[in-house]
């Protein structure tokens, strides 16, 4: 009976087939940073945080889910140990199997507990870990360790990071891995030294290891062991980003958030400004700067249209406040109302700006007149002027 409740309360989720359940864990680290990441993958977008504080001899922990049975899928303890989880194909644990099972979920229990990695190995050897056989994890600490158990098989960090998704290294211990995900993490930090270790690189890595379709990365996670730091981030955009120092929440008692609800309000960016030449010369460049802020920090791409029935489409994103500049060329003399709005990366739509363009037609001036001026530079020097000599 223990052992199915264990099971239970473990989550239904790490039972689902992994062909589904395509998560991605890592963790890297070197003298100035220690990070723990994942992409936790899932058709559920009922997705939460909790915040634990510490209970006597308990640690405070934030742990990251889904509701019901499978609201913990992995968090960070307040000294900087963190571990996620991930649906793997059965897999008979046997090595343990003379060993009790531990009454409650042990993982959880790892965070209210453990230091440091090699604590959570002491405590996870002292019990049955058949709850394992269709579920690995990844459990890494602010000191630079990191190992991954299958159950049977502990596989320690030897690199500066150490990657985790959906297979066995015990089945796959060498390339080619089974895992498109995987292998595009592994490439990514085998290209990168360890001094550049960074959180925009981190977030880098889950950008390129996300899922969608029907089984979409619901919510990724990068842990700042050291600093004790949770970056969110929500349905695969990892353009918004909700912080949490775990140090000040654990101070609020317990508490959680949705993490949808955590990224529902979004308001548009400002109408764009625009400067540049409100007359030229047909056939000839004309450049133009265009700039917006958006009030929730969201970087900003922007359309234009130039009013000779050509447009820019949306143009990439740029960081909100910074200019994008653009340059067209106009062939007919003419009149144009340039337009141009601003979307952030969550949809939201500034109004229109304008700015008015002229291209006007040349005056008819009598050439011996214009020889004269000429002759004469001195004599009219405004009248030069408006006829543009």
């Amino acid at each position: 009976m223990k052992k199915v409740l264990t099971v239970l309360i473990f989550g239904v989720i790490f039972l689902i087939n992994p062909v589904v359940m395509s998560c991605t864990v890592f963790h890297a680290s070197n003298d100035e940073y220690a990070f723990g990441g994942n992409n936790e993958d899932w058709s559920d977008p009922d997705t939460y945080i909790h915040f634990i504080p510490p209970d006597g001899n308990e640690y405070g922990k934030a742990i990251v889910g889904f509701s019901g049975n499978y609201w913990i899928q992995g968090g960070m303890n307040e000294k900087g140990l963190f571990w996620d989880g991930l649906a793997t194909p059965y897999l008979e644990v046997v090595n343990s199997s003379d060993k009790p099972y531990f009454n409650g979920h042990i993982l959880d229990y790892m965070l209210s507990v453990c230091d440091s990695c090699d604590e959570a190995l002491d405590l996870l050897n002292m019990y049955n870990m058949r709850i394992l056989e269709r579920a690995q994890i990844l459990c890494g600490d602010q000191y630079g360790d990191s190992f991954i158990i299958e159950g049977d098989v502990v596989h320690k960090k030897t690199e500066y990071y150490q990657v985790a998704t959906n297979f066995y290294l015990s089945q796959h211990p060498n390339p080619p891995y089974p895992c498109w995900r995987y292998n595009t993490a592994l490439n990514m930090f085998e290209n990168n030294a360890a001094e550049n270790l960074s959180l925009d690189f981190c977030v880098s890595i889950l950008d390129a290891c996300h899922q969608e379709g029907s089984y979409p990365t619901q919510y990724s996670t990068v842990y700042d062991l050291k600093n004790k730091l949770i970056y969110i981030y929500h349905n695969h955009n990892y353009n918004k980003v909700k912080v949490f120092n775990l140090t000040e929440e654990l101070k609020l008692g317990y508490h959680s958030y949705s993490i949808p609800e955590l990224f529902e309000d979004n308001n548009p960016p400002s109408k764009p400004s625009m400067t540049g030449p409100t007359s030229g010369k047909i056939n000839e460049e004309h450049n133009y700067s265009f700039v917006s802020t958006d009030p929730d920090g969201d970087e900003i791409s922007y359309y234009i249209e130039w009013g000779d029935s050509t447009y820019t489409g949306w143009t990439r994103t740029l960081p909100s406040g910074e200019s994008l500049n653009a340059s067209h060329t106009w062939n007919q003399k003419d009149s144009y109302t340039m337009r141009a709005k601003a979307k952030d990366t969550f949809g939201a739509e500034s109004d229109w700006a304008t700015l008015e363009v002229s291209m006007p037609k040349n005056r008819a001036v009598n050439p011996l007149f214009l020889r004269f001026l000429e002759q004469h530079p001195y004599l009219f020097p405004l009248l030069r002027q408006l006829l543009g000599l």
